[in-house]
C-alpha cells in the first residue's frame, strides 16, 4: 500500500508496499504503511531497505547494522501503531546531508499552529550496560556516545543547517531502548540529568511502553502527541530542502578555532593563510576556475590553515560561500572534529568521499593531507568540475601508497589540462619537532640524500637509537609516567589481529626477538592500534583514530595510517625489514610488508620510495624527543653509528 507521492520528486519502489525518495533515507513513508509491509513481509521489507541502502552508498550495510533493523524496526513500529501515530511521515536511517551521520528514524508531523515538527528517534537494543557518563556509555567493552548526547547533537545539527523558514520547523529528540529495563534506563536518565542539551531528550525503556494505558500516553513519550499527519507538499519541501551552514555556526567556529592555541598562525601560515584567501577572493570576478597549491614538510602547519579557512572563507567572502575541509585521513578527520567543539560543525570536515554531499553548493574544498588521494579517483577532477575553486594541501614525502598522491607540477599540469588557473603557495618554516630544523634536515638526508648521512650532534632535540625493545618501551613508559604523551610506531611489517583474543585484550602482533649483551634470546610484543575502543585489565584502550592522543595509546603501536597528520611530544619508531641498510643505500623489500593495501608485485624500487616516506612521517611526529630502533642488526648498527658516534 504505498503512500499518495508528491509528483515533484522521483520515486522508486522495489517491493510491493516500499516506496521512498530518492534521497539519503532507506525507508520513506507513513508510519502505517510501514508497519504493515513489515508486517505482512518482513524480510522482503528489510531487504528493499538493504537494496536501497546499497544504491545509496555502493555496498551493503554491515552484518551489525542489518541486524539492528531486524530487532529494532519491528519494537519502534508497534509501540508508533499503539500510540495511534499512523499517519505521521517516518524516515528511517535518513543522512543528515554534509555530515554522514544517520538518524536512526525520523518521525514527521504537523502542528496545530501549521508548523511542521521533526522527532529525532535514537534506538538502542541494550539491556545492559559496563558503565555510563554524561558522555559516553560502555557496552561489553566498546565505547558509545551516550544516547541522548548522540540525539541532542543531531538537534543541533537541523538547527544550524536548515535554511527553511516556510517550514516553520521545529525539532525534537527522544531515546528509545526497546531491551532495557527501568534500572537501566533510570541509570541512563540520571548520568544527564543537568547536561545541556542531553537533559532534553526524553529517554524510555520496554517497561516504560508496556506501563502505557492511554494512546496519548506513548505518544507523549515520542514527544508526539500534539502532532497531526503533515500534508504531503510540507513533507516534500522537508525532504528536497538544501542544507547549508548557518552564519551562526560559522561564527561560533570562527571563534572557538581563534581562542584555541593549537589553531593560531603565525609568520609563514598567516601569509599563506591570506594568500588564499585573496586568490579565493579575486576568483569571484573571473570566469576562470582556480587551483590553490599549498605544499610544505611536516609541522609547517597545512592542517591549522586549512581549519582557519573552513570559517574564514565565509566571512571574508560574505554570500553563501564557505569552506569545507576535507581529507582521506579518517583519523585526522575524526581529531579534527572532536578538537573543534562546535555542535553540528560535523558537516564542515569531513572525508574526501563525503564532497558529493555539498557539490550543489558554493563551497570552496579545503583538501588536506592531499598527497594522499588516489589518483584513480579523479578526486581534483571532480572537484573541479563542481566548484570555481579547490585548494590541496600537500606534502610530496608523505605519498605511503602506490595509486595515491600528486607532485606539484603534476598538479599544475593538471589544472592547465581543466582550464583552471594553478596556485603554487610553499610553506617552509616547521614548527614540530621542537622547531628544530637541524633534526628536520639530518633526517632527510637519512631517508633521501644520495650519500651517507652526516653524524647526529646533540640538540635541543632528544634524539638516540634504542639498544632493545626493553628500552625503548621503558623510555615511553617514562614519559607517559611523567605526564607526557609518548608513542610507539612501526612500519607496517607485522598482520594486524583486529579482534580481540576471548579475554577481551588485544594480540600482540608486533613480536620483535633479539639477543642480549648476556647471549639471551629476549621477546617483546605489543598489539597495534585497537580498531574500536575497548577496556582491558590494564584499562582503557583508544579506537585507532584517538591512539595518537588518549589515555592508554602508549600501550598500543601506532600505524602510518593512525599516526599521519598528528604529533605527540615523544615517539620511537620500529624500523622494520622493509627498509634496510647495505653498505651506503637503502635497500626496500616489499615482502616484508604486511599492508594490504601494498601489491605484492610491487617493484622493489618504487617501494623503496613509499617504504622510505612511511618512516620519514612516522619519525617526524614527535616534538620534543625521538627514539629509533630497526630489527635488521645491520641497520641498527648503522644508525647508532650515527647517532651516538
Amino acid at each position: 500500500m504505498p503512500e499518495h507521492r508528491p509528483a515533484a520528486l522521483k520515486w522508486r519502489s522495489t517491493v510491493s508496499g516500499v516506496w521512498y525518495l530518492l534521497d539519503m533515507v532507506v525507508y520513506g513513508g507513513t508510519v502505517s504503511d510501514a508497519a504493515a509491509a513489515l508486517e505482512a513481509a518482513p524480510k522482503a521489507f528489510v531487504a528493499a531497505c538493504v537494496e536501497r541502502y546499497i544504491s545509496l552508498y555502493g555496498k551493503p550495510p554491515g552484518k551489525s547494522e542489518q541486524a539492528s533493523w531486524d530487532r529494532s524496526w519491528p519494537e519502534l513500529l508497534r509501540a508508533l501503531v499503539r500510540a495511534e501515530l499512523g499517519g505521521l511521515h517516518l524516515l528511517l536511517e535518513y543522512e543528515l546531508p554534509g555530515s554522514g551521520h544517520r538518524v536512526d528514524a525520523l518521525l514527521l508531523g504537523a502542528r496545530k499552529d501549521g508548523g511542521l515538527t521533526a522527532v529525532v528517534v535514537e534506538l538502542k537494543q541494550w539491556s545492559t550496560v559496563d558503565s555510563t557518563s554524561p558522555r559516553l556509555t560502555w557496552v561489553q567493552g566498546t565505547q558509545y556516545t551516550h544516547p541522548c548526547r548522540q540525539a541532542a547533537g543531531y538537534l543541533a545539527y537541523f538547527d544550524d543547517w536548515v535554511d527553511a523558514p516556510d517550514l516553520d520547523l521545529e525539532t525534537r529528540a527522544v531515546t528509545y531502548l526497546h531491551s532495557a529495563r527501568g534500572d537501566l534506563v533510570d541509570e541512563l536518565r540520571s548520568v544527564v540529568a543537568t547536561s545541556p542539551g542531553s537533559k532534553d531528550v526524553f529517554l524510555f525503556g520496554r517497561d516504560d511502553v508496556a506501563a502505557a494505558k492511554q494512546p496519548t500516553n506513548l505518544a507523549g513519550m515520542f514527544s508526539a502527541a500534539d502532532l497531526r499527519p503533515p500534508e504531503d507538499a510540507r513533507v516534500q519541501r522537508f525532504r528536497s530542502v538544501r542544507h547549508r551552514p548557518s552564519d551562526g555556526l560559522l561564527a561560533r567556529l570562527d571563534e572557538t578555532l581563534s581562542n584555541n592555541p593549537a589553531f593560531r598562525l603565525v609568520g609563514a601560515q598567516q601569509r599563506a593563510h591570506l594568500h588564499v584567501l585573496e586568490t579565493v577572493l579575486k576568483a569571484r570576478g573571473d570566469d576562470r576556475k582556480q587551483l590553490i597549491i599549498v605544499s610544505g614538510g611536516p609541522g609547517t602547519g597545512k592542517t591549522v590553515i586549512a581549519a582557519r579557512l573552513v570559517a574564514d572563507i565565509k566571512r571574508t567572502i560574505g554570500g553563501a560561500v564557505f569552506g569545507c575541509y576535507l581529507t582521506q585521513s579518517g583519523t585526522l578527520n575524526q581529531q579534527l572534529k572532536r578538537a573543534v567543539t562546535v555542535p553540528a560543525a560535523d558537516g564542515l570536515f569531513l572525508h574526501v568521499d563525503g564532497f558529493a554531499r555539498h557539490a550543489d553548493k558554493p563551497v570552496v574544498p579545503l583538501v588536506d593531507e592531499a598527497h594522499r588521494l588516489r589518483r584513480n579517483a579523479r578526486h581534483v577532477e571532480r572537484m573541479l568540475k563542481r566548484t570555481r575553486v579547490c585548494v590541496l594541501f600537500v606534502d610530496e614525502r608523505q605519498v605511503i601508497r602506490p595509486n595515491e598522491g600528486y607532485t606539484v607540477a603534476e598538479l599544475k599540469q593538471l589544472a592547465h589540462d581543466l582550464d583552471a588557473v594553478p596556485t603554487h603557495i610553499e610553506l617552509v618554516g616547521q614548527f614540530r619537532c621542537g622547531g628544530s630544523q637541524r633534526y628536520v634536515t639530518w633526517l632527510e638526508q637519512l631517508l633521501f640524500g644520495h650519500t651517507t648521512a652526516t653524524q647526529w650532534a646533540a640538540s635541543e632535540y632528544d634524539l638516540d637509537v634504542s639498544l632493545d625493545p626493553d628500552a625503548l618501551g621503558e623510555w615511553i613508559g617514562e614519559h607517559t609516567h611523567n605526564g607526557h604523551t609518548a608513542r610507539i610506531t612501526a612500519g607496517f611489517c607485522w598482520p594486524w589481529t583486529t579482534k580481540p583474543d576471548s579475554t577481551g585484550s588485544l594480540v600482540g602482533d608486533v613480536s620483535l626477538r633479539w639477543t642480549g649483551p648476556d647471549g639471551v634470546e629476549r621477546d617483546w610484543c605489543r598489539p597495534w592500534n585497537a580498531m574500536t575502543a575497548l577496556q582491558d585489565r590494564d584499562g582503557l584502550i583508544p579506537k585507532s583514530q584517538y591512539w595518537a592522543t588518549d589515555e592508554g595509546g602508549h600501550r598500543q603501536v601506532g600505524c602510518i595510517y593512525t599516526a599521519q597528520g598528528l604529533e605527540y611530544e615523544y615517539g620511537a619508531v620500529v624500523f622494520g625489514r622493509d627498509l634496510v641498510r647495505r653498505g651506503d643505500r637503502w635497500v626496500a623489500d616489499p615482502k616484508a610488508n604486511e599492508d594490504p593495501a601494498i601489491p605484492d608485485a610491487i617493484d622493489p624500487q618504487q617501494y623503496l620510495r613509499l617504504a622510505a616516506n612511511t618512516y620519514w612521517v612516522l619519525a617526524t611526529r614527535a616534538t620534543r624527543g625521538c627514539r629509533l630502533y630497526s630489527v635488521d642488526p645491520e641497520t641498527q648498527e648503522y644508525l647508532t653509528g650515527l647517532v651516538r658516534g
